[in-house]
């Protein structure tokens, strides 16, 4: 995992479209190892030829297309870090701020790094919600991986339980990149605006 990059997405979930403050460098460097320090990353996953019924329909077709297995998966920081913010914010608004966005940051990296033990011929990771999808298909991830077993739960409203849990798509067999026509925040990105993107190319 390298630091820089995670930084980086630390700032792009703080919303820094410039460079960022030297106070605000030193607070990610106080809190980023606390939330590392409580994370307890788990993963669960299933792997299916046959495509699941919820993918069925678009934009799952066109994102798998030409793939010959779909994994889904299921990650978290576990409930501990989840504690961690609630405490900070607490004591302080802007470093649970901060811790929020470092556990956002740290949990896709995270999930990057366990998805290199796909191979390489793989989708980037695709979330229900992703391009007009929706987000409620979160449900059927989490029962066909049974994500209950790594401490995964979903409120009555389809919050996931701990918070910094996420739900996704891969597909293997196929290799694609992020782009910014798959984003649901297109039409409002303050990246786009400035001729930027949020990811790496």
């Amino acid at each position: 995992m390298n630091y820089s990059d995670l930084e980086r997405s630390i700032l792009t979930y703080l919303g820094f479209f410039s460079e960022p403050t030297a106070e605000m460098r030193a607070l990610i460097g106080e809190i980023l190892p606390r939330v590392k320090g409580a994370a307890r990353f788990r993963r669960a996953e299933g792997r299916f030829t046959a495509l699941p019924f919820f993918l069925s329909k678009e934009p799952y077709l066109n994102f798998l297309s030409g793939a010959h297995t779909v994994v889904l998966e299921a990650v978290t920081l576990g409930g501990e870090v989840d504690l961690l913010i609630r405490r900070l914010s607490k004591e302080d608004m802007l470093s649970g701020f901060v811790a929020d966005a470092c556990a956002s940051a740290l949990l896709e990296a995270y999930a990057d790094d366990a998805e290199e033990a796909l191979g390489t011929e793989r989708t980037y990771r695709f979330c229900p919600g992703y391009g007009g999808s929706d987000v409620r298909d979160v449900r059927y991830i989490l029962e066909s991986v049974k994500a209950e077993k790594i401490g995964i739960t979903r409120t009555e409203s389809g919050l996931m339980l701990p918070q910094k849990s996420m739900a996704g798509i891969v597909g293997l067999g196929k290799k694609t990149q992020k782009s910014c026509g798959e984003c649901i925040l297109k039409e409002h990105c303050a990246y786009r605006k400035e001729g930027r993107v949020c990811f790496e190319k």
